[in-house]
C-alpha cells in the first residue's frame, strides 16, 4: 500500500520522466533520419572558354542556351597584342636576312676584288719577268757563238753581272712582296665570311621559333565546342575588350552529372566514400535514380541559403559530391533528396549512436610523430579521357594547376592532364613534338620551364621490351603549352654505361634487374643538375634504390653516360614494427630538403590495395612513416602553394576512378 501510495504522490514526476525519454528518443529518430537524408543540387561539369592574353570578340556565333555539338565554332577572337608581336618578329626577321645578305655581299665584293687585284698584279709582273727570261735565254745563246770568249766562262760571268739576270731576280722578290699583302686581306675577310653566319644565324632561327609558337596561339584564337552540350552563359559582346582568362562564356553538358549536397555537421558519419545513395526529385516524386558518393568535403561551410529550412538562420555542414549517369531525369539546378543506404539506421542503432558516440574510422590513419593532417579522400573528375590511371602529379604554381600523368593513356598518346586543387580536370594538352609514349610513372621539375617525364622501364606481363615504355624525355612548358624538347631511350643509356662500369653496385643494381626483368622505375626527382630516380624493383637486401644522374643535360644531348656520372644515392627501407610488409617506392618528392617518398607493397594479397607515405631523414637516411593508406594505392605526390601541403593520387585500376587527399605535413 506504501509503494502504491508513493506512486501516485509521484506520478506528476514519473510522467515528466516518461515524456523525457518518449521526447529524446523521437528526436533521436528525427536526427537519425537526417543523418540518412539531405538536400542537393543537381549540376554539371562546366568548360569555362577563355583566353591567357588579352583579345578582342570578334563574332560569337552561340547564344545562351543554345544547344551545340562537339567541334562547333563557338567564338572567334582577334588579338591585336599577338598581331603587333607577330608583325614585330617578321619585320625583325626581314632585317636580320636583309643585312646578313648586305653584310654577305659586301664582303664578298670586296674578296672578289682583292682577289682580282691579285691575279692581275701576278699577271703583270709574271709577263715582264717571262719576257726578261726570254730575252735572256736570246742573249745567253748568241754569247754562246762568239769565239773569243772561253765556252762557260762567258756564260758564268753573263748570268752573276748581267743587268737582266738582276732585275729578272727584282722582280719575283716584287711578285712576292706585292701579293704577300692581297693574300692576307683575303684570308682575313674569308675568316669575316665565316664568322658572319653563326651570330646572325642564330638569332634568325630563335625569331623563327618564337614566332613559329606565336603563330600557333594566333591560330587557337578561334574556340570550338570540346563537348557537346548547351551554352550556359555569354558574357561579352563582339567588339569588346576581354582580359586574360577571364570567361568568355561557358558550356555545360545536357544532363546534371553530379549532385552537390550538404549534410549535417552532426552527422558526417553517416556516408562514406564510395557509397551507393539514391536521388530522388521533389517535384515528381517517381523521379529517382541511383548515384555514388565521389567527394566528401574536409571542412565545414555555409549552407547555401536555397538548402535552408530558414533562410536567416546559418547551417552548416559538409559538401558531399555524388556521381550520376548522363542519362538521367533531373533538370540543371534542380533540388533533390539524397538517401544514404548506410547501414545502422534502425531504432537500436540510433539509440547506440545517441548513449554510446562513436567516431567513424576514416581510410586514412595518421601515424608516427610528424604533426599530419589528412583530407577526405576523393575522386578526380576527367573533362574527356575518362579512364585516368594516374600515376605521376606536379604543381605548376604560375597557372595554379596540377599536372597530372597517366600510365595508361590511348593509343600511348602523351597526354598531360590539367587539374584543379578539387580534382577537376580543366584540360587535356599533348606533349607537342612527342608521337608517343607508354607507361608515364614519374615527373621532376628541373631548371624553370623545364620537365622531365620517365616511362617506368618495365618489361611489362610478356617480358618483351616495348623502346615506348622506355623513353626519358625533356618537356619545354610555357604556359598550359608542352612541347618535347629532348629524348632518350634510358634503358639502353643505362645498360650501355653499366656494362662498362661492371662491378660498380649501382651497375650490378640495374643489370640484375634487366636480367630478371624486373627493372621498375616509378619516381624521380631533380637537384642542381641531377636526376634522381626511384626504383620500385629490384630491391638490394629489401631496400628500395635511389640512383643518380649527375649532369643529366648532358646525356639528354646525346653524349650517353660519361664514368662515374652514376651511383647509388640512396638505400631505403620502408618498413614499420607494425606492419611487417615492406613498401616499395611509388613516387618521390623533394621540396626544401625533405625528401617525401610514396610507398606500396610490391605484392599485393588477395587484390588489395595500401601504401604510405613517408619522409626520410637525411641525417640518419631512416624512412619515418608519416600517413598510412587502407585500401588505396598512392602513385603520385606533389606539393601545392604551401610547401608542407601535400597532393597525393591513387591509382585505383581502370574500373574505378583515380582518387586523391591532401595531407598537411608540420616536421
Amino acid at each position: 500500500m506504501t509503494v502504491r501510495r508513493q506512486f501516485k504522490s509521484n506520478w506528476p514526476l514519473y510522467a515528466v520522466w516518461v515524456t523525457i525519454f518518449i521526447s529524446t528518443v523521437a528526436i533521436t529518430c528525427f536526427y537519425g533520419s537526417e543523418s540518412s537524408s539531405f538536400y542537393g543540387i543537381a549540376e554539371t561539369r562546366e568548360i569555362v572558354a577563355n583566353f591567357e592574353s588579352a583579345v578582342e570578340i570578334k563574332r560569337i556565333g552561340v547564344t545562351e542556351g543554345q544547344s551545340v555539338e562537339a567541334g562547333v565554332l563557338m567564338v572567334e577572337l582577334n588579338s591585336p597584342e599577338l598581331m603587333l608581336k607577330i608583325n614585330h618578329i617578321s619585320h625583325q626577321l626581314d632585317q636580320l636576312r636583309a643585312q646578313k645578305g648586305v653584310d654577305k655581299s659586301e664582303v664578298l665584293s670586296r674578296l672578289r676584288q682583292l682577289k682580282a687585284e691579285k691575279a692581275a698584279r701576278e699577271n703583270e709582273i709574271e709577263n715582264q719577268i717571262s719576257q726578261l727570261e726570254n730575252q735572256y735565254r736570246i742573249n745567253q745563246s748568241l754569247l754562246s757563238g762568239l769565239k773569243s770568249i772561253p765556252s762557260g766562262l762567258g756564260e758564268e760571268s753573263h748570268a752573276t753581272n748581267s743587268p737582266m739576270a738582276l732585275k729578272i731576280k727584282n722582280l719575283k722578290k716584287e711578285l712576292s712582296l706585292s701579293v704577300h699583302p692581297l693574300m692576307i686581306q683575303i684570308e682575313l675577310l674569308q675568316k669575316t665570311l665565316a664568322s658572319l653566319e653563326d651570330p646572325v644565324k642564330i638569332q634568325v632561327e630563335r625569331l623563327e621559333e618564337e614566332l613559329s609558337l606565336l603563330q600557333e596561339e594566333n591560330s587557337k584564337l578561334n574556340i570550338y565546342a570540346q563537348i557537346s552540350g548547351i551554352i550556359g552563359s555569354v558574357n561579352f559582346k563582339p567588339g569588346e575588350k576581354v582580359s586574360p582568362f577571364s570567361p568568355i562564356l561557358t558550356l555545360h553538358t545536357k544532363t546534371p552529372s553530379l549532385i552537390k549536397g550538404y549534410i549535417y555537421e552532426n552527422a558526417y558519419s553517416g556516408i562514406a566514400m564510395g557509397e551507393s545513395v539514391t536521388v530522388s526529385s521533389l517535384a515528381l516524386s517517381d523521379h529517382s535514380i541511383s548515384g555514388c558518393v565521389v567527394g566528401i568535403g574536409g571542412r565545414i561551410v555555409e549552407y547555401p541559403v536555397r538548402l535552408r529550412k530558414h533562410p536567416d538562420m546559418q547551417v552548416w555542414g559538409r559538401e558531399v559530391v555524388i556521381k550520376i549517369p548522363g542519362n538521367n531525369p533531373f533538370i540543371l539546378g534542380e533540388k533533390v533528396l539524397i538517401t544514404s543506404s548506410v547501414e545502422g539506421t534502425g531504432f537500436a542503432d540510433k539509440m547506440k549512436r545517441l548513449f554510446f558516440p562513436s567516431e567513424s574510422m576514416a581510410d586514412v590513419n595518421p601515424t608516427g610523430q610528424a604533426m599530419v593532417e589528412t583530407s577526405t579522400v576523393r575522386s578526380v573528375v576527367p573533362l574527356e579521357t575518362g579512364e585516368i590511371e594516374a600515376s605521376a602529379m606536379l604543381y605548376l604554381e604560375d597557372i595554379d594547376r596540377y599536372m597530372l600523368l597517366s600510365d595508361d593513356t590511348p593509343g600511348n598518346a602523351p597526354l598531360v592532364f590539367l587539374m584543379n586543387s578539387d580534382g577537376i580536370v580543366t584540360k587535356e594538352t599533348t606533349i607537342s613534338g612527342l608521337d608517343a609514349i607508354k607507361d608515364m610513372e614519374s615527373v621532376a621539375q628541373g631548371e624553370p620551364g623545364i620537365l622531365y617525364i620517365a616511362s617506368s622501364l618495365n618489361t611489362g606481363n610478356h617480358g618483351k621490351i616495348n623502346p615506348l615504355g622506355n623513353r626519358l624525355v625533356a618537356v619545354q612548358r610555357q604556359g598550359e603549352r608542352f612541347s618535347l624538347l629532348g629524348m632518350v631511350d634510358l634503358y639502353s643509356l643505362l645498360k650501355a654505361r653499366a656494362e662498362q662500369e661492371r662491378g660498380a653496385d649501382w651497375a650490378e643494381f640495374v643489370l640484375g634487374g634487366m636480367a630478371e626483368r624486373s627493372l621498375d622505375l616509378e619516381g624521380m626527382f631533380y637537384k642542381e643538375g641531377a636526376l634522381f630516380l626511384g626504383f620500385k624493383a629490384p630491391s638490394l637486401n629489401a631496400h628500395s634504390v635511389i640512383i643518380k644522374i649527375s649532369d643529366i643535360d648532358s646525356a639528354m644531348g646525346g653524349q650517353g653516360l660519361k664514368a662515374h656520372q652514376t651511383s647509388i644515392w640512396q638505400r631505403v627501407n620502408l618498413t614499420c614494427a607494425d606492419t611487417p610488409t615492406t613498401e616499395r617506392i611509388s613516387d618521390l618528392l623533394y621540396v626544401e630538403g625533405i625528401l617525401y617518398i610514396t610507398g606500396t607493397p610490391l605484392v599485393k594479397k588477395g587484390g588489395s590495395r595500401s601504401g604510405s607515405l613517408w619522409a626520410l631523414d637525411a641525417q640518419t637516411g631512416i624512412a619515418k612513416r608519416l600517413v598510412s593508406f587502407k585500401a588505396l594505392q598512392p602513385e603520385g605526390i606533389a606539393a601545392g602553394k604551401e610547401k608542407q601541403t601535400l597532393m597525393l593520387c591513387f591509382d585505383q585500376g581502370r574500373n574505378e576512378d583515380s582518387k586523391l587527399s591532401v595531407v598537411k605535413v608540420n616536421q
